[in-house]
């Protein structure tokens, strides 16, 4: 589908960099599917600030309504070079944007103080149908999935108390905009930073994408603009609670005698007793884990797949899109299934900020909800968020061991075997103690 304009919500890249006086850190979120080219963009953002790029978190908001082109996945004839120059233009734009960003927030550092706060969010489900009755497994709505709505919120404040910035991670894909959309739009994340900034005048609102991998919206997969509007607008909402309630240095009611008004009242004023820590510490680690393997019986049941959707695409009038998207889909996964075993471990990188009481998770790929939940109760941090979509080593879906029975989108194209998420979950949970 070619786009036909741009959500009024607009398409944004945000930098937030933090210092202790030793080190620093930058923090960017990006209305991007993914972060295209994130490594060479470090380097460059490197170079100008002298921020180590590991020290440099790219993030994507992960909208499927960006812009973006897949030859393999395009209109069956097209010519891609013309949409291939463009996306290339354009990518080349957004690494300009986000370098000049990082730098910019880099020469604008101030004395800032930080707290956070967890809640709930409120638009998200299980998306991974299962296959039941002759149907299928698929993606939509599964009521009785494992859903994670932990909502997390930071707040940096500057040293008068005004709000600098708000940091909101959740866990949802940007899939509320889908097939019926012509637009380029943020999805829902636009308007939730959008509601998040009108409620605190003066911050600008950060969102980190949490373990989205099995997390969808509650409703989706639509052209009409008002429901990613309505649905960021509700966690924009209940982030914005949050981040109003948090207090970035500690107070404390202290007594200070009697007073007599219309009652006799104790004067009990909340008065600042200190700051709150604000080190920034920081640790990474790659893990090798296990590739996934297929057994013969896996590649001849996709290979029966294939030649089905073969078949229904020959028949008379069967010349449909939805045919023709059908036996791509399949082949594809044959061609990749049936690639010649290559057992060397993959590698995923997983990385450890850490900012005073408040710490952050941060891997490649779509790892599913359970990995985020499992890594933030090791933490034995009070706050601690989980973020996919970064850079990094590594990439793609990450399910749990359990989701490879139900097969399903997401398992199907996964290049990690069943024990990657624990050997994640473990290293994660390892690395908290080396940023204490």
């Amino acid at each position: 589908v070619a786009a036909t304009g741009v959500d009024p919500a607009g398409m944004a890249a945000t930098a937030l960099v933090l210092s202790d006086g030793r080190r620093k850190f930058a923090l960017v979120d990006i209305d991007a599917l993914f972060v295209d080219g994130a490594e060479e963009i470090a380097r460059r953002a490197s170079d100008l600030t002298g921020i180590p790029a590991a020290h440099i978190r790219l993030g994507a908001t992960h909208t499927h309504a960006g812009p973006v082109f897949s030859a393999v996945r395009g209109p069956v004839g097209a010519d891609p070079r013309p949409y291939e120059r463009m996306l290339a233009n354009y990518r080349a734009s957004v690494a300009d944007k986000v370098v000049g960003a990082i730098a910019e927030a880099n020469g604008r550092l101030e004395p800032a103080h930080i707290g956070g706060a967890r809640g709930t969010g409120t638009i998200n489900i299980n998306r991974r149908v299962r296959a039941r009755n002759g149907m299928p497994p698929a993606v939509g709505r599964n009521p009785d999935g494992f859903v994670d709505r932990d909502l997390i919120v930071a707040r940096i404040d500057d040293a008068r108390g005004r709000p600098i910035a708000v940091l909101v991670n959740f866990q949802c894909h940007g899939t509320v905009l889908a097939y019926e959309n012509k637009l380029l739009s943020p999805d829902w994340i636009g308007m939730l930073r959008k509601t998040v900034e009108q409620a605190l005048p003066g911050a600008r609102c950060l969102f980190l994408q949490g373990a989205a991998g099995n997390q969808g919206p509650i409703e989706g997969f639509t052209g009409d603009l008002t429901v990613p509007h309505r649905l960021g607008s509700i966690l924009g909402h209940q982030a914005a609670a949050l981040a109003l309630g948090i207090e970035t240095v500690k107070r404390e009611p202290k007594f200070e005698g009697f007073v007599e008004s219309t009652a006799f009242q104790a004067k009990q004023h909340w008065r600042v007793s200190g700051p709150r820590d604000g080190t920034l510490s920081f640790a990474s680690k790659i893990v090798e884990v296990p590739r996934r393997e297929y057994t013969a019986r896996d590649i001849d049941e996709m290979a029966t797949r294939v030649a089905e959707a073969r078949r229904q695409l020959e028949q008379p009038g069967g010349g449909t899109h939805q045919n023709q998207a059908r036996l791509r889909r399949v082949a594809n996964l044959l061609e990749q299934w049936k690639k010649p075993v290559d057992r060397a471990p993959l590698q995923v990188e997983v990385r450890i900020f850490r900012m005073g009481e408040i710490a952050i998770a941060a891997m490649p790929g779509e790892p599913f909800a359970e990995i985020g939940v499992a890594v933030k109760k090791a933490s034995p941090f009070p706050i601690t968020m989980f973020s996919g979509y970064s850079n990094g080593l590594g990439g793609d879906y990450m399910p749990i061991a359990a989701e490879y029975d139900q097969g399903g989108y997401e398992v199907e194209r996964t290049p990690y075997g069943r024990a990657a998420a624990a050997k994640v979950i473990e290293a994660a949970g390892g690395l908290f103690s080396a940023v204490r």
